[in-house]
């Protein structure tokens, strides 16, 4: 009498249990509707990500990344060229950073208020000196 009641019961765990682990994020998947009527400069995006309809989304688009996380995804249209030159921009590695070089406390400008051009050395060759 009591193994038919602890598989009735593990049925039942079970039953309560399955619907929990299939998608657990309840399914909601953020998509694209519709596409952005202006072209995105590419100062406010800092990358991106493809939507295609085999993920469970009604159009093929491309989602792009606000550098301000607070603002949404911005929606594109994959077959535009604009949104492809984008695409490769984002794709390419940075441009490594000019390092600046301060001469003086004050950045380099000269008594006259003007800024310099550029550092000039002030170390002198070392010279041997003699007995």
């Amino acid at each position: 009498m009591a193994q038919p009641l602890a598989l009735s019961l593990l049925f039942l765990v079970l039953a309560l249990c399955i619907p929990q682990t299939q998608g657990s994020d309840g399914g909601a998947q953020d998509c694209c509707l519709k596409y952005s009527l202006r072209k995105i400069p590419h100062k406010v995006v800092r990358s991106y990500r493809k939507q295609e309809p085999s993920l469970g989304c009604p159009i093929s688009a491309i989602l792009f990344s606000p550098r301000k996380r607070s603002q949404p995804e911005l929606c594109a249209d994959p077959k535009e060229p604009w949104v492809q030159q984008l695409m490769k921009r984002l794709d390419r590695p940075p441009a490594p950073k000019k390092q600046v070089q301060a001469c003086r406390k004050d950045g380099g400008a000269s008594k006259s208020g003007k800024k310099g051009k550029g550092c000039k050395r002030t170390e002198q060759p070392q010279t041997p000196k003699g007995p």
